[in-house]
């Protein structure tokens, strides 16, 4: 699919992939280094407390050349503080996979755990990528949520549907390559439109001289 890969001027140098709990996981490692080859010259990866029992931790720094941060309390690398200090200096951060669990903290300002907590202090743009089953993703509650994060100027993609690991149904689809150039093109359109898309719309604070 040589004409959907986005051109390399489009690059960006630091990336930040954050990875919720979803059977998908097991690929990480694959979408790293397809993110290094197409995007990224550097992709920081992040992974929720379940995500970390689908994929290894180690098999993702592998492909990353980077330190895989769990838990808010993780450090390393230079890093002790790593909701915000991962946060800073990067281009971009795409949430993938996103979990309707994940969508439902960040829409509701629940900052109970890493992913959740770095997402509210990001100034950079995020774009969310849900996975998850039609069941799910369909409720009321859940595109509230994702109606919510689109309002408050968050990315989020169409859901990406694929075999249902509970049920069975749609296993077929395991051959299926994640859509890489797909993501890309999407990618790099919040990042060459110029204007502030897939970022928080933040409230202005009053100064302290201010009067009420």
């Amino acid at each position: 699919m040589q004409g959907d890969k986005p051109e390399r001027g489009k690059r960006v140098r630091r990336m930040l992939l954050c990875a919720s709990g979803a059977y998908i996981c097991y690929g990480l490692p694959r979408i790293v280094l397809h993110l290094l080859h197409h995007f990224a010259d550097d992709v920081q990866v992040v992974l929720s407390a379940a995500a970390a029992k689908m994929v290894s931790p180690y098999a993702v720094e592998v492909a990353s050349r980077h330190r895989v941060f769990v838990e808010t309390d993780d450090h390393g690398d230079g890093v002790y503080v790593p909701h915000i200090e991962l946060a800073r200096n990067v281009d971009l951060i795409v949430v993938f996979p996103a979990t309707v669990n994940i969508l439902g903290k960040v829409a509701n300002g629940i900052a109970d755990e890493l992913i959740s907590a770095l997402i509210l202090a990001a100034e950079a743009p995020v774009i969310f990528v849900p996975v998850s089953n039609s069941a799910m993703i369909d409720h009321p509650a859940v595109q509230r949520n994702i109606e919510r994060l689109q309002a408050d100027g968050y990315v989020v993609t169409a859901p990406l549907l694929g075999p249902e690991v509970a049920t069975r149904e749609g296993m077929e689809l395991l051959g299926e390559n994640f859509p890489i150039p797909s993501l890309l093109l999407q990618m790099t359109a919040v990042l060459s439109d110029g204007s502030r898309r897939g970022r928080a719309q933040r409230v202005a604070r009053q100064s302290q001289g201010q009067k009420e």
